[in-house]
């Protein structure tokens, strides 16, 4: 009992960056199996803390924390080795790995919520400075410790930190990692399937068709919705290191016109052949003839959807891409249907409380192709966002409709522009210029004119992640030779 109140005490200084005051030859492997078993407490308790009920017990977790642990072990055989002092190696890392604990739960997770809060106040810079310090800590935790087995040798101690850090944590900026205890995105959607009783908006969205007599069974589709959303999130692949990712997710809105599910099953395709992002792409859409293989389109399922894949990707590095289609109204929501199903509609303020997940995804790129989409802009950007509309605020897009196989902005930014260049940007102003062309032929009287906000943090990441895009040919477009039917 002594010894192991001797290693918690010790473990506590050094992450507060003091030196241990016990006997560190005294503790065995014996003291670091217990050391384990405390960073397994502690580790269920921030991750139970962190987490909303209901909640579900994650076994992955369990390698990531055996992995940690033998990490710590391998950077505390280093340090007792440039020490001169192996015989003491268990020691180190049952002190390392109790101050891991401590500093997860005392030091990261306050510094990391800190960096999210000032990072959605817009403090992106401030943000950033506290990041960076919660994940250099621990290195001035390992030069505590170096320092305390090399007090005369500063040079063999800094050494000895910078290797330890190295081993024990340089490899989780790319290691995929799991919490013991997270929310069960997909029990609290059945939980919360029933609230999604507002009404239909039935009025001011152009062209949007009601079907009065849907070929599926309305009920059972809603109990469905959680096991087809978990297999979609499910499908997901693990991210790829060492590049930046792209994750795409795909919503068409309205089910009454295959013209959106034609385009987001298109711009599957297209980003996940011609972009890199093939194992990144999750597709929402309201469509008859996929109710038994694709989720809603809902913004339930949206919010999910969106939490589970910034569990997934790096959200400091990676790139997330949102490509929604389907109606728009003059007071800027976007419709959302599958009749019979009562379903809410999406306005700039319920997407903008989505992309708000825990960790918060920094680099995005936000397209909304529906009438009056212009109106979502100012709701979404900011200086690491990049939104794209096909339309301003007041004006209606064109090419939507029963008659169509892809909307006039669909066609021209995905299946053209995007085949052109790998450029966003530029494929926007490719698209732009391509619909008014188009708009002009058709002696349109108020042209939908596209819109972009941007900044230069956005397109300079853009840059940087398409010049690593491998060379793809062009994904060509290829409607229906038939209307889609259900089975």
């Amino acid at each position: 009992m002594h010894l192991l109140t001797s290693m918690l005490r010790d473990g506590l200084r050094v992450a507060f960056l003091r030196k241990p005051s016990g006997n560190v030859t005294a503790l065995d492997a014996s003291a670091f199996v217990a050391s384990l078993a405390f960073y397994l407490l502690i580790e269920l308790i921030g991750a139970t803390l962190q987490s909303e009920p209901p909640r579900i017990f994650v076994s992955w977790g369990f390698s990531t924390v055996f992995a940690d642990a033998t990490l710590t072990l391998l950077g505390a055989w280093l340090m007792a080795r440039i020490a001169d002092r192996p015989g003491i190696t268990w020691g180190i890392a049952a002190i390392a790995l109790t101050a891991t604990a401590v500093t997860s739960i005392a030091i990261h997770w306050p510094l990391q919520a800190l960096a999210a809060w000032l990072f959605s106040e817009g403090n992106e810079w401030v943000a950033l400075v506290v990041t960076a310090l919660s994940q250099l800590w621990w290195l001035l935790v390992l030069l505590a410790l170096a320092r305390w087995l090399m007090p005369k040798r500063l040079p063999g101690a800094m050494l000895a930190a910078l290797l330890a850090f190295a081993v024990s944590a340089m490899p989780w900026w790319w290691m995929p990692g799991a919490p013991l205890i997270m929310h069960d995105q997909t029990s609290a959607q059945a939980e919360v399937i029933g609230a999604e009783d507002d009404a239909i908006v039935d009025s001011g969205f152009d062209d949007a068709e009601v079907d009065e007599s849907p070929s599926f069974d309305a009920e059972q589709l809603m109990f469905d919705q959680p096991q087809l959303l978990r297999s979609a999130i499910d499908a997901l692949r693990p991210r790829t290191p060492g590049k930046i990712n792209l994750y795409v997710l795909a919503f068409a809105g309205d089910g009454g016109e295959n013209v959106f599910r034609n385009e987001v099953e298109y711009a599957g395709k297209l980003f996940a052949t011609r972009f890199d992002a093939d194992g990144h792409i999750l597709v929402l859409e309201n469509n008859p003839a996929s109710t038994d293989s694709r989720p809603l389109a809902t913004l339930t399922n949206l919010r999910i959807a969106l939490a589970a894949i910034a569990e997934r990707m790096d959200p400091a590095t990676d790139i997330l891409l949102i490509y929604l289609t389907s109606h728009g109204s003059p007071d800027h929501q976007l419709y959302v249907a599958l009749d019979p199903l009562p379903l809410n509609q999406i306005s700039p303020e319920d997407l903008a409380e989505a992309l708000h997940t825990s960790p918060s995804m920094r680099w995005k790129v936000i397209v909304v192709n529906a009438c009056y989409s212009g109106g979502f802009i100012d709701g979404l950007r900011d200086d690491s966002t990049m939104v794209i509309t096909a339309a301003r605020a007041d004006r209606s897009s064109f090419g939507c409709g029963s008659e169509s196989d892809i909307t006039y902005f669909g066609n021209a930014f995905l299946a053209e522009a995007l085949n052109e260049t790998t450029s966003i940007r530029e494929a926007f102003d490719k698209a732009k210029a391509t619909v008014a062309e188009w708009e002009a032929r058709d002696q349109v009287e108020e042209p939908s004119e596209p819109q972009i906000a941007s900044s230069r943090s956005i397109e300079a990441k853009l840059d940087h992640w398409k010049r690593g895009l491998p060379e793809h040919a062009r994904v060509p477009f290829l409607p229906p030779a038939a209307p889609i039917a259900p089975d």
